[in-house]
């Protein structure tokens, strides 16, 4: 007989919470489109739609790779040349590690599922930043492991507090995840909080995961390595990625370094094997690593140059509407806007969202998606687009909010 719809065949019971927010909400976007109307999507931290492109050193040296027959595989944990340049760059960044102690992956998001894979059992804990980037919320609910979120304060510039991340550790939890710059807040974590999580992570035997896709984004002040204060008792998984700080997102390549593998000798062991299993990362963007970690340093400052004028326009017309407002962020590309809900016909920020994208084609994220609490307002919005979208986009907004007043 032919398949039918049999009971039979149901998804698995792991995918029910695997939720991405920022891509979930595209159908709704795509229906617009159906439509025939243009949709601005504020919604995805994709910098290549918007006109950014990497060092073109880094594409010459990915496209020579490919022209000298560079198509098989690599080594699992990466090529050579690749690891030595990013354990070189990761010393020069106040990082102890070693090329033995590096993994090229698809990708930080491998780099994050292969860490949690190869952590966690079910029920096991893992604390992770409300709001947070939801990555991590779905790898732990697909490994039926526990998130334990931890509040950062919007009235202290989105940081954490160390005193109520210790509340919530029991004898269950064996990971802190910690984003900096965050997203999807753009905040910048200082040297005193970054110190407080180390000095957590040390009492309570944890493994820190921190993420720092964005460290070359920064604005006003300087990124400083969670990995830089470890000492050597304190076990820490630095992501990084070209996707966001060299703007090649589709090249899939990221990785992840070991501070004091020492203390974690099984759990690398089992890093190895999950990585020799999935065989390799893309072999040809990996020639183009040693480049990218030392670009030219007019590329980095025209990159900042833009975001910095885009994020000004931002801020600006945002905190100038009636109703809502949002931060300033010290790094990366978003800000987390929140609108008054009790001043607007909106229960929740999925709603605002929702009504602002079918009425003037506009698509934030509401920030619930992230881990916020839907009656409280808040929304990201990416400010990659260029000034005059920018300026168009809080326009209409503008229009869309003051029809309600």
């Amino acid at each position: 007989m032919p398949y039918t719809h049999s009971p039979v065949f149901v998804p698995a019971q792991r995918v029910e919470k695997y939720n991405y927010a920022i891509r979930n909400i595209v159908s709704h976007a795509k229906m617009q489109e159906q439509q025939g109307k243009e949709v601005t999507y504020l919604n995805i931290g994709d910098p290549v739609l918007y006109g950014f492109q990497p060092p073109e050193e880094l594409i010459e040296a990915t496209v020579l790779a490919l022209r000298t027959g560079n198509n098989g595989y690599s080594p699992s944990s990466g090529k050579k040349e690749a690891v030595e340049a990013i354990a070189e760059d990761a010393r020069c960044r106040g990082i102890d590690t070693t090329p033995d102690n590096i993994i090229v992956t698809s990708g930080a998001s491998e780099a994050a599922d292969l860490v949690c894979t190869a952590m966690l059992n079910p029920g096991d804990e893992v604390l992770c930043p409300s709001p947070g980037y939801p990555l991590y919320s779905a790898i732990i609910a697909k490994l039926n492991a526990r998130e334990l979120p931890y509040k950062l304060d919007p009235e202290n510039s989105w940081l954490p507090d160390p005193e109520d991340i210790e509340r919530r550790i029991t004898s269950r939890t064996k990971i802190l995840v910690v984003i900096n710059p965050n997203n999807p807040t753009g905040e910048l974590y200082p040297l005193n909080v970054l110190r407080s999580l180390a000095d957590i992570a040390r009492r309570h035997r944890l493994l820190i995961i921190s993420d720092e896709v964005y460290h070359k984004l920064v604005y006003e002040e300087v990124h400083i390595p969670l990995a830089s204060l470890a000492e050597d008792d304190v076990a820490i998984i630095t992501i990084d990625s070209l996707s966001k700080n060299l703007m090649a997102p589709g090249w899939r390549i990221g990785w992840l370094a070991i501070t004091n593998s020492v203390l974690i000798p099984d759990v690398r062991q089992a890093f190895i094997k999950l990585a020799d299993a999935r065989l390799c990362a893309p072999t040809a963007p990996q020639f183009a690593i040693k480049a990218a970690l030392n670009p030219g340093k007019n590329y980095i400052e025209s990159v900042m140059k833009r975001l910095s004028a885009q994020r000004e326009i931002t801020v600006k017309m945002l905190n100038a509407l009636p109703g809502i407002s949002c931060n300033n962020p010290k790094g990366a590309f978003y800000v987390m806007g929140q609108i008054q809900l009790d001043r607007f016909p909106f229960h929740t920020d999925e709603e605002f969202v929702l009504r602002l994208l079918q009425e003037k084609q506009i698509l934030f994220v509401h920030g619930s998606g992230f881990g916020t609490d839907p009656s409280q307002g808040y929304f990201r919005a990416v400010y990659l687009p260029d000034a005059s979208t920018l300026n168009r986009v809080y326009t209409d907004l503008g229009d869309f909010i003051r029809k309600f007043q």
